[in-house]
């Protein structure tokens, strides 16, 4: 396979050291961002869609990946992939659930009707005849469905009274992969694709094609929701369990702590969770399903994070770098988006002192149980379905990317 080049570039050298993923998260952000909080995905979150709506959705993803996965092997793509990745099965098993024995025609047609999903289609068919735009797609593709897809799948599920994993939700389950565990597959994802040989060119085009696969996915979510609009609730919200909510308060007792202090405030024992940013410490106590112990980014519990948001990494060795600054515009502007994003969410408690010494008073706070997290106001699960407390998504919700995406959501959500 063609992916080595006689002569790479300083820049393309530098990028398989740096992190491809890393790289292409930075750029994608926003769009990741604001297909996120799609009207369509607003009314998964308020589980206000109708299930006719749903397998509308479940019919274009369907067309998506069946297209992709005939093209995906392991001699296509061998550093990504996987058999447990493929959802074209899964997607046929939910439509036959929803849909009934006539579900194929029905999901042809749907996806057929669809302007938006022709479009995909074509895109996808002229770059699957280049192994980095497929590779593209596939990043995309399977890492929104395990970061993401979590939150999505437990609203679908409580919404259709199922269990995870049943016909009907199957597209959200991978076989090997616990739930509260995607966010772990994710960095097996990423780490793997980091391998991947590019050049410079390569990848730009690939990042020229990744902004247009979120165009097409946003214009097909537009058609789904236009079926039948209805007003949802932002994500942050959701996972809030209300509705739009102000940034939370400042704690009313503002801490200043070493990072060897920082350090005890892990949620250990039910305790107070905190992590640092940028000097900042948030209280992401409220978040203990994935911060506390047992969650899939309990390494951030009590931990500087600086560098860790800032260059898209959950890699133990970039945590508690407190001489790292930013290296370039790229990762200024990923730090002050977290910065922002997670204030908004969580609440200050004080500032990390770079002294050794530990702060006078800090060790009651530190022993302190964890602020309840809000009551959910979400609407309950259909009878005969179980309601479960929605997990915390990651870094500022869920799910990333780095995924994220985030063991239950995704960071970047």
């Amino acid at each position: 396979i063609a992916w080595w080049k006689d002569s790479m570039s300083k820049y393309g050298e530098l990028s398989r050291t740096d992190g491809h993923s890393k790289w292409f998260l930075q750029r994608t952000l926003t769009e990741h961002d604001k297909t996120m909080d799609d009207p369509w995905m607003q009314m998964i979150y308020k589980q206000c869609f109708t299930v006719k709506q749903y397998a509308e959705w479940l019919a274009r993803n369907h067309a998506v990946f069946e297209m992709m996965e005939k093209s995906v092997s392991s001699e296509t793509l061998p550093e990504v992939h996987d058999v447990d990745l493929l959802r074209t099965t899964a997607l046929e098993t939910d439509l036959r659930q929803l849909l009934g024995a006539d579900w194929k025609a029905e999901a042809e047609t749907m996806a057929r009707d669809s302007l938006a999903t022709r479009r995909y289609l074509e895109h996808l068919e002229a770059d699957a005849s280049s192994q980095h735009l497929l590779l593209a797609h596939h990043f995309l593709q399977y890492n929104a469905v395990l970061s993401g897809g979590s939150y999505l799948g437990k609203m679908v599920s409580e919404k259709l009274s199922l269990v995870r994993g049943a016909p009907g939700v199957a597209f959200y389950a991978f076989r090997g992969v616990d739930a509260g565990k995607e966010a772990a597959r994710v960095q097996k994802y990423l780490k793997a694709f980091d391998k991947v040989q590019l050049n410079e060119e390569e990848r730009d085009a690939m990042l020229v094609a990744m902004q247009r696969i979120y165009a097409d996915t946003e214009a097909m979510m537009k058609e789904v929701f236009d079926l039948n609009p209805v007003e949802g609730i932002a994500y942050s919200s959701a996972k809030e369990g209300g509705a739009e909510s102000q940034p939370p308060p400042p704690c009313k007792e503002q801490l200043e702590i070493s990072l060897s202090e920082l350090h005890g405030f892990n949620g250990a024992d039910g305790g107070r969770i905190l992590f640092s940013l940028a000097g900042e410490l948030l209280d992401v106590s409220s978040g203990s399903e994935l911060y506390g112990p047992g969650g899939g980014y309990s390494l951030l519990a009590g931990r500087d994070v600086t560098r860790c948001l800032a260059t898209m990494s959950l890699e133990s060795t970039d945590l508690d770098d407190l001489a790292w600054e930013p290296d370039n515009a790229e990762e200024e502007k990923t730090l002050e988006q977290w910065r922002e994003k997670l204030k908004v969410k969580y609440p200050v408690a004080g500032r990390l002192s770079k002294s050794p010494e530990p702060a006078a008073g800090a060790a009651g706070l530190r022993q302190r149980a964890a602020p309840a997290a809000p009551a959910s106001t979400k609407p309950a699960a259909a009878a005969g379905g179980k309601t479960q407390e929605a997990p915390e998504a990651g870094g500022d919700t869920q799910k990333c990317p780095i995924s994220g995406k985030e063991g239950a959501g995704c960071p970047m959500a």
